[in-house]
Order: C-alpha cells, then structure tokens, then sequence
C-alpha cells in the first residue's frame, strides 16, 4: 500500500509531466512567421523556397500590416506605406516578379501655403511675413525646408551603413541641443518640432534626421518616387497570394515561448502553435503587452520596450470641388496649428484631402468623436483657405496609434538609444527570431521591412 509521501509524489510527478506537455505542443512546423506585413511575407517566400515548412500567422483580418489601403474611401487612398524609392531595389524586384504595377507619384510639392500663428502666408512672402519669427538668414528658409536645411550643419553620415559606427554614436544626442549647437534659433526649432511627431523635440535623436538624409542621400540626384498602382496593399496581396504556405488571418498573438528546442506561441483563441523556429515581425510598440519569454526575447527586451513610435492621426476629407486648382495658391499646407498639421492633396478626381497629424496633436484629436474632429478639422482649413468653404466634407478619421497591432506609424530613434538598436539590428536569436522595417540595418520604410525579413529568414535557413 502507499504512503501518503508516495501518493503526493507521484500526484507531482503527473502534474509536472501535464504541465510538461502542455509547455511542449506538438511542433506543427518549421518555421511560423508572425505578421503578413511585407517582413513577414518576403520571410516566408523565402523560407518556403527553401523547403521550410512555414506558417503564417496575422492577428488582423487582412494582410499587409501598415502598408493598408483604405478601399472603401473616394480614391483608395493609403494609410501607410506610400513611397517607393528607385533605389528600393527588394521592392521592385518582388513587384516586377509578381506582375504589381509601379507609377510615378509619392514625390511632395516644393511649395506649400504657410500657416504659422494664425496667419496664412503664400511661399514667396514668407521672407517678410509678419509671422516669420526666424532669425537672420534663416528667414529666407521655409519652415518646410528648416530640417534639412538646418540639418546640414549638424554633422553628416558618410552612406547608409555609417549610422551603426562611431560616426553615429556621435550624432546620437538630443535633437532641438544639436540644432540648437548648428546655430539654429529657438523659432526654428519650434517650427521644427511642430510636425516631427513628438511631443519633445530632445526626445529624438539628431542620428534620427541624419539617417534618413544618408538613406536619402544614397539614392543619387536621378532619384524619383514612384507609388504601387491601385494603393500599397496591393503589394503584400500578392505576395500572400503567390505563397503555398499556410496563411492565418485573425490569429492574435498573446504569448511567445522560446524553449531549448521549440518556440510555443499562444493566441487569444486559447489555441496554441509550435515551431522549430518563429520569425515575429510585430512592431515593438505592438509587442510590448505581449508575454515574452527564452534567451532571444530577453536579449531584446530593452529595445522592445523603449524604442518609440510616432503618433500620426490622419483626416480623409472629400471636396465638391477641388479649389487648390482654383485660388492660384499651393496645394500643399503645412502648418504650426495643431488641428491642420500638413495637408496633401490625394487627387482632384475624386476630389480629395488628407491632413497629416502627428504626436501630441494626433493624440488630442483622438480624444474627440469623429464628427466633431472632422468639424474642427474643417473650420480651422476653411479660416485658413476661404476658397475651401463649404466644399469639405469628412470621409474617415483614421489613428495609428490606436491600432492595437501598430500603435503607430513608424518607429524613430530616441536620444541615447544608439546603443540598444545597434545592437538589436545585429542581433541574431536562437529559436525567436525578430524583424521589421524597425530592425532593418540599410533601408527604411518598405524596403526596410523586406530588407530585415530577408535577413530573419537567411538565418532561420542556415540554422534548420
């Protein structure tokens, strides 16, 4: 007969192995990719083509992450993922092979109707305005044109590559005390900082602006923009489409497990997916309420956590008419007030607008009901533009940050933090893998994401 010890013993040892199991699912395959962002579909054909057996998970009921098209908006207008540069070499190459069309378009107007302190100002009276508080030479500078203008006197990055080297780690300090130090006045600062997207200009990095001047820079003077025809998800449609691969929408992610020879990945459904290998291509902003556990997670930890991401709200307003075509001023705005930010104009038929607003005032925006963001929205243009009364109308207010698989539009540097995405870029995990646009070593933006899924999947590839 046995023993009491004897029966709580062997209750323990079947629970522990219950538990056991249960931490332990069935590896189901190779390699799961989380994310049908342009990462993690690039990732998957690769490993697909490799023979990897892959999955593809994506919490949202759509793929293409933030390269989203609004098609059922006047025009199809994209939320995100807009430009392509010709020097986007990954994306065209992917494009041309899946047959997606490329236009001219993405490239920004020159000029811009100025409205600073209240007053609209056209470009070319800027230089006397009464709303130019700009000091001495600077005063002949749009506000537009003040960051890389300013920029230039900060210290430059030789190419692309140069911002994981000394020469960026020098350039990783406060942004408004490296403007401030090129000689630039507290004016131009402030105007700077109206649109950056954060609500302290010394929270960025100055190696912010400098990498995106050497990304820039890299494309030559023969550069030009073009844009995917028929809105940017078109691209990642495609790419989903040309997978054999199993593709998962709605699949939300609440826990990652890195264990010694599976990575376990538990969603809300209370189901859980096993893998030998697990490539995850959520944003860290997106990431951080996750449960992360295993060596690869725990290495990256300080960058998951701190790296910040723009806030950016954006109003889709429908014209009766396209006035900008009509009142013999730009097309273009760009603004200090914080209900205007910038505005685009997306095309004259259908006739439509989008305004750009970014950190803290796409966070106050957020606070107020659609209806009545898009009344203010509407009012304060209609004071700034009169040839705009009565012709605008709201189609969609639309947040990043409330998306709860981005919560925002794009990462960027925070001062100091050139040590924790240097090291995060080069990283390499042992079961857990990690990439996105925000983990690319060259590129930004599109190309960025493709950029740092090729490289995820390059090392998953020679580790199965």
């Amino acid at each position: 007969m046995m023993s009491r010890r004897d029966v709580l013993v062997a209750g323990g040892v079947a629970a522990l192995a219950c538990t056991s199991a249960r931490a332990r699912s069935a590896i189901e395959a190779d390699v799961v990719v989380i994310g049908a962002g342009l990462s993690g579909l690039h990732a998957a054909a690769m490993l697909e083509a490799a023979g990897a057996k892959t999955i593809v998970i994506e919490g949202a009921d759509r793929v293409g992450g933030r390269a989203h098209t609004l098609d059922d908006l006047p025009g199809h207008p994209d939320a995100g993922g807009i430009q392509v540069g010709s020097f986007y070499t990954r994306l065209i190459t992917v494009a041309q092979r899946l047959g997606v069309a490329l236009q001219p378009g993405g490239e920004f107007d020159r000029s811009a109707l100025y409205v600073v302190r209240g007053q609209t100002v056209a470009q070319g009276d800027w230089p006397t305005s009464a709303a130019n508080r700009l000091v001495g030479p600077e005063r002949a500078i749009p506000p537009m044109a003040l960051a890389p203008a300013l920029g230039r006197r900060m210290g430059h990055l030789p190419d692309t590559a140069a911002w994981m080297t000394a020469a960026g780690q020098k350039l990783d300090i406060p942004y408004g005390t490296a403007l401030k130090a090129a000689g630039a006045s507290d004016e131009a600062i402030r105007l700077i900082a109206a649109n950056l997207g954060s609500g302290d200009i010394n929270a960025v990095s100055a190696l912010n602006a400098a990498r995106s001047a050497a990304i820039f820079q890299s494309a030559g003077p023969d550069a030009s923009l073009r844009v995917i025809t028929g809105g940017s998800q078109r691209l990642p449609e495609a790419m989903a489409a040309a997978l054999r691969s199993d593709l998962r929408l709605g699949q939300l992610v609440t826990g990652i497990s890195e264990g010694a020879d599976q990575v376990r990945i538990d969603l809300a459904s209370g189901r859980a997916i096993a893998a030998r290998h697990v490539i995850c291509t959520i944003p860290f902003a997106a990431l951080r309420p996750l449960g992360l556990s295993g060596a690869s997670a725990e290495a990256m930890k300080p960058v998951i956590a701190g790296l910040p991401y723009t806030h950016a709200s954006f109003a889709y307003l429908s014209a009766s008419a396209p006035f900008w075509n009509q009142d013999g001023l730009p097309r273009t705005i760009w603004s200090d007030d914080p209900l205007i930010g910038r505005v685009f104009v997306l095309g004259d038929d259908p006739a439509m607008l989008k305004v750009w607003l970014s950190g803290p005032d796409a966070d106050a925006i957020d606070r107020l009901t659609p209806a009545d963001a898009g009344a203010a929205i509407i009012a304060r243009l209609e004071t700034a533009r009169p040839s705009a009364q009565g012709k605008l109308r709201l189609e969609r207010m639309f947040s990043w940050q409330r998306d709860p698989l981005a919560r925002g539009v794009f990462h960027h540097l925070g001062a100091g933090q050139w040590p924790l995405l240097t090291r995060a870029v080069t990283a390499t995990g042992q079961r857990l893998h990690f990439a996105g646009d925000h983990l690319a070593q060259l590129a930004s933006g599109l190309e960025g994401a493709l950029e740092s899924g090729e490289r995820a999947a390059k090392t998953v590839i020679e580790k199965l």
